[in-house]
């Protein structure tokens, strides 16, 4: 009888604490980066990998950088998904298929001449300017051999101080990091030597 008594109130106890815990705060804006204005052609396939990146640089949060230089989450604004993924669609929608190659997203199977291996190095606010940093190399898909390599920055300014405007400028920031990433991929990536065939 007693240890029904313990259970019922361990398990009243637990109600209790669980129903005193704030609830999740919904943003109260989804953002993401749109299409991109400006796209590149390529001679070869790339696949393109979703970039690395740390938790808070390429998750769904948004985070500031105080005068102090600590980081502090956006209230109230969130990606519609992980930026490193946002990331990946617009290299995918920037690298067009008007040159003789294509880009693919690494993991479909294709097979590719090369791939593009990237680092979110910065995705952040500064008051109301948006910055962006990233580093990107691109390999040799079979000989895993770097071709390039580069460091890529942007920034873009908040039209206003309110979240939702400097979110839109950080999604303005990581295009444009999108779109060099772009260009040098488009640049790198030459034509494969076509293969011979082996004599009889």
């Amino acid at each position: 009888m007693i240890r029904s008594i313990s259970i019922a109130f361990a398990a009243f106890a637990l109600t209790a604490c669980v129903s005193v815990l704030p609830e999740p705060e919904a943003p109260e804006g989804l953002y993401r980066f749109g299409a991109m204005t400006q796209t590149y052609p390529v001679e070869a396939v790339v696949a393109v990998r979703e970039p690395e990146a740390s938790r808070l640089f390429g998750g769904r949060v948004i985070a500031s950088e105080d005068s102090a230089g600590a980081l502090r989450l956006v209230r109230g604004v969130e990606w519609s998904d992980n930026a490193s993924r946002l990331m990946q669609v617009a290299m995918l929608d920037a690298l067009d298929d008007s040159g003789a190659g294509v880009g693919v997203a690494l993991g479909t199977g294709a097979r590719a001449d090369y791939e593009l291996v990237w680092r979110i190095e910065d995705f952040t606010l500064a008051g109301t300017r948006a910055r962006c940093g990233l580093e990107a190399t691109l390999v040799q898909a079979n000989t895993r051999k770097v071709v390039a390599q580069k460091t890529i920055t942007s920034t873009a300014d908040a039209a206003a101080s309110s979240n939702a405007s400097r979110a839109l400028a950080l999604a303005e920031a990581g295009r444009a990091c999108v779109g060099q990433v772009a260009g040098f991929v488009s640049e790198k990536a030459v034509a494969p030597e076509p293969e011979t065939e082996p004599d009889a």
